[in-house]
């Protein structure tokens, strides 16, 4: 029984974050968008931009894989401690802990990315650039601000009303 409530818990930890990432309001297209001719030409960016852009998303991507990867490790051992029996409460506290650590130094590289991609755009690229993200959502049916598609229920959960 505990080692069914440990686990619920960290699934329930893990779709927090997810949803919590998704609604960051500094976010940035998926993938390598600058890249992509339409949305450069849109944002009118120059080589040097995308210089830069490569040269950051390369410097990111390097710390990023050993991050994801501490996050990942850091699940395997919360769930291996919820499932010693019986529950050794501060064991898995201090996973529980270290999992946090490791979401947040992930979260704290994502943000720095973020940082250097709005340094290396003009505040008109900048705006045009989250403008193309909402249109993005939206033709995707997700969550755009205002006028948004409610958000999807899920299978066996019930919506409370508004």
């Amino acid at each position: 029984m505990n080692n069914r409530i440990a686990t619920a818990l960290t699934l329930g930890c893990l779709s927090l974050g997810a949803t919590w990432l998704a609604a960051q309001p500094m976010g940035v297209p998926p993938g390598r968008w600058w890249e992509r001719p339409r949305v450069a030409e849109q944002l009118g960016l120059t080589g040097e931009q995308k210089t830069k852009l490569d040269s950051a998303a390369l410097a990111s991507a390097r710390i990023m894989i050993d991050l994801k990867a501490e996050v990942e490790k850091a699940e395997l051992d919360l769930k291996a401690a919820a499932d010693i029996e019986p529950l050794p409460a501060a064991r898995v506290r201090e996973a529980f802990k270290a999992l946090q650590q490791a979401r947040a130094r992930l979260e704290s590289e994502r943000f720095e990315m973020l940082l250097k991609v709005r340094e290396v755009l003009t505040r008109e690229q900048w705006r045009k650039l989250q403008e193309l993200k909402r249109d993005r959502l939206r033709e995707r049916g997700g969550p755009a601000g205002e006028g948004a598609s409610p958000e999807p229920q899920r299978p066996g959960r019930l919506r409370r009303p508004n």
